[in-house]
């Protein structure tokens, strides 16, 4: 793709121009531009032609661009039509390309922001999306997602995807939130995932060969070593299959029965509480489900927090453990 992107549009409608059949002067070309919005002097143009012409890395290949000296026109024997599919955009990709620009401001608080807001930017410039279509790229009352906190650990994001990718073991000193002592891991990262608006890296402990989940916020520091690792094959749909967040133990599964209010029931028929969910029943005094789950933290959190909407049915040792739960809450409450 050509090095210079406010080039991008001018090179466009070149090309286009060129496409045509028959032989094109200098000066017709300037006026399609400049009929077109772009504010360019006739130079530029020739310079824009000659450039086009002689460098075949702009685009990666042969223009088969030509002037005609005898005529003093410009003229092209086939300008490759993947060029097109570079600088020409669907009204259905324009629509997804703002969706995505809108979506990705809720990690605005990101260092990585900057850089990816750089690169639609470049998108949008070098294609052939409209002056009005562009306002609304800037627009800030047009779509609105949950905003993520800029919180502690985000800044090592752009370092761990380029271990991912490049397959770099990493140095990690790691503080549990449950301890005090900092223990240091030679890590091989897999997956960056994100979990309730926390960020976690997933890889191989390489002296124990064991997956382990580290959340970016408890880091203490972070090398990336020169030393490489042969590639992991690892599922992410098959590993948290049966958990509920981010939390995944060597406990088997269990069957889990809820039962819900009907009132509950209408938004989780909208939004299922786990991709396992099997609703048993759904009437006008009931709506009850079934989940394959390893229980943890998160689904104990994610139980308690529908209050006297839901009650475990099954198993009932499960039952028990939430029914102690909420006994010291009102204890907790009553003190």
């Amino acid at each position: 793709m050509a090095k210079n992107q406010l080039a991008i549009p001018r090179y466009r409608i070149i090309l286009k121009t060129l496409a045509r059949q028959g032989k094109h002067a200098s000066k017709d070309i300037h006026l399609a531009c400049i009929n077109c919005g772009i504010d360019a002097e006739l130079r530029t143009i020739q310079n824009d032609l000659n450039r086009l012409r002689d460098d075949d890395t702009i685009f990666g290949q042969d223009l088969n661009i030509h002037y005609d000296e005898k005529t003093k026109k410009w003229y092209s024997e086939g300008i490759p039509k993947e060029i097109f599919a570079l600088l020409e955009l669907e009204e259905g990709e324009v629509t997804a390309l703002l969706f995505y620009a809108k979506t990705i401001n809720q990690y605005s608080g990101y260092p990585i922001f900057t850089e990816m807001s750089k690169a639609i930017k470049k998108v949008i410039d070098s294609s052939n999306i409209s002056d009005n279509v562009k306002e609304l790229f800037e627009k800030e009352t047009l779509l609105e997602t949950e905003k993520h906190l800029p919180l502690k650990g985000i800044e090592l994001i752009t370092d761990i995807l380029d271990a991912i990718h490049n397959r770099n073991i990493l140095i990690i000193e790691y503080q549990r939130f449950d301890g005090d002592k900092i223990k240091t891991h030679e890590f091989r990262p897999v997956i960056l995932k994100e979990d309730k608006q926390m960020w976690y890296i997933i890889g191989e402990n390489a002296k124990y060969e064991n997956l382990m989940t580290l959340a970016l916020d408890r880091i203490k520091s972070l090398n990336v070593s020169e030393q490489s690792f042969e590639p992991i094959e690892f599922n992410s749909e098959e590993y948290f299959k049966y958990s509920f967040g981010i939390t995944v133990s060597d406990e088997k599964p269990i069957d889990v029965i809820i039962s819900f209010t009907p009132y509950q029931g209408n938004y989780l028929r909208t939004l299922p509480i786990h991709s396992t969910q099997e609703i048993i029943v759904d009437d006008e005094n009931e709506f009850k489900i079934q989940i394959k789950v390893i229980p943890s933290y998160e689904f104990y959190s994610k139980i308690r927090s529908y209050g006297e909407q839901a009650k475990i049915i099954s198993p009932t040792s499960l039952a028990e453990d939430i029914k102690s739960s909420f006994s010291k809450a009102i204890i907790r409450y009553k003190s």
